[in-house]
């Protein structure tokens, strides 16, 4: 950076009749900037506190997530995925309100779905009165039974 400000400390350890262009030269952390190196382009003399340093950065630390700059794109994705997510989170709270016998009765994503269940409130028809099928019956019959555990868990 042109023109930076820089810890006058550093001037006392940076002078050019010590900068080589074939050895390592001075190492020196910036804070929160990362690690630099002198350069060999560096024409400062420590005695007369004239000349240019020249720092050439060797490691960077972690950007600060304060400080990098968030695109409008980024941004409402990110709304977009917190949005998605608080909307799970409630839905799963709904779902953990509802017995297991009423699942398919009440629940917001088989809700007007099926018109008759069974005395476990396994549907048996769907809404249009057709009758379910064996392998529809016994998929639906997965689904309350891992619902009936999550209950029996968070009801404890």
């Amino acid at each position: 950076h042109l023109n930076a400000m820089i810890d006058p400390s550093v001037t006392s350890l940076v002078d050019k009749k010590d900068v080589d262009k074939w050895k390592s030269n001075q190492a020196l952390q910036f804070e929160r900037l990362g690690y630099f190196v002198v350069d060999f382009d560096t024409t400062f003399d420590s005695n007369t506190k004239e000349g240019k340093l020249v720092f050439n950065r060797t490691v960077s630390l972690k950007e600060d997530k304060a400080v990098k700059k968030v695109s409008d794109v980024e941004a409402e994705q990110k709304r977009k995925r917190a949005e998605q997510q608080r909307n799970a989170t409630a839905s799963r709270d709904i779902m953990m309100t509802i017995e297991p016998k009423d699942l398919f009765k009440l629940a917001p994503e088989y809700e007007g779905k099926y018109s008759k269940f069974d005395d476990t409130g396994l549907p048996t028809h769907l809404a249009d009165g057709t009758e379910l099928t064996k392998s529809a019956k016994k998929k639906l019959d997965k689904e309350r039974v891992k619902h009936a555990k999550k209950f029996a868990k968070i009801k404890k």
